[in-house]
């Protein structure tokens, strides 16, 4: 375990997306980082790439904070099991899922991330259903 707002994870959750600062994107994240797993297509790349998916999840929700449940420090590697809460736009409905960040530090900002949410579990909060592929 690490010291509870000493971390970069702590740091990033709280500025990036519990206080909304995306100017701490510029200041956490390195120019050439990148973020596996976040999205569907590519993984964004650099500060543009993860401000680009930052203001579309943002445009996509509201009211989010992130509870760092769990944060683990192993010499370059942050890891935090998170809870996020959200209210989503379109519906107005709030939702709660988890996930897993890791993170790669180098020079106090994030250099790779992998990011692994429940985003089934965000989905079927939202109505969504899975069918079955067509025989």
């Amino acid at each position: 375990m690490s010291n509870k707002n000493t971390t970069l994870c702590h740091r990033w959750f709280e500025q990036v997306w519990n206080q909304g600062r995306e100017q701490a994107i510029d200041e956490m994240f390195d120019t050439n980082g990148i973020a596996h797993g976040i999205t569907d297509e590519n993984s964004p790349k650099g500060v543009e790439g993860f401000k680009s998916f930052y203001k579309d999840f943002r445009t996509q929700f509201s009211n989010i904070h992130i509870t760092l449940d769990d944060v683990v420090c192993e010499e370059d590697i942050e890891t935090a099991r998170c809870t996020v809460n959200a209210t989503h736009t379109d519906s107005g409905k709030d939702v709660n899922f988890k996930g897993i960040s890791m993170v790669r530090v180098k020079d106090g900002k994030i250099i790779e991330a992998w990011n692994h949410f429940d985003f089934l579990d965000l989905y079927q909060q939202l109505g969504h259903t899975l069918l079955p592929p067509q025989a």
